[in-house]
């Protein structure tokens, strides 16, 4: 715990009869900023989403353009997966 987070504490768990109310408003504004980085850092990761397919209106599936090298239309994101390596 560093020093700032010991001193934030510390200014939490004094008597909240202070007389400048903004700076309490101050403290209570960094310490939710600190309380929301530890849940962001204990969240756990989500998973990449595996590449879905492009489909069409009716469900069948898109095919790649050929005139365009830089963009897969067959895949949803224009990118076609990596394709495993065979052994």
């Amino acid at each position: 715990m560093t020093d700032e987070q010991r001193e934030l504490i510390d200014n939490l768990k004094r008597s909240h009869r202070i007389a400048n109310r903004g700076a309490m408003m101050h403290i209570c504004a960094k310490a939710a900023a600190l309380i929301e980085e530890l849940l962001e850092a204990q969240a756990p990761k989500k998973p990449a989403a595996a590449p879905k397919r492009a489909r069409k209106a009716d469900g069948t599936l898109k095919a790649d353009d050929p005139s365009t090298p830089d963009v897969n239309e067959a895949w949803e994101g224009g990118k076609a997966p990596k394709r495993a390596k065979k052994s």
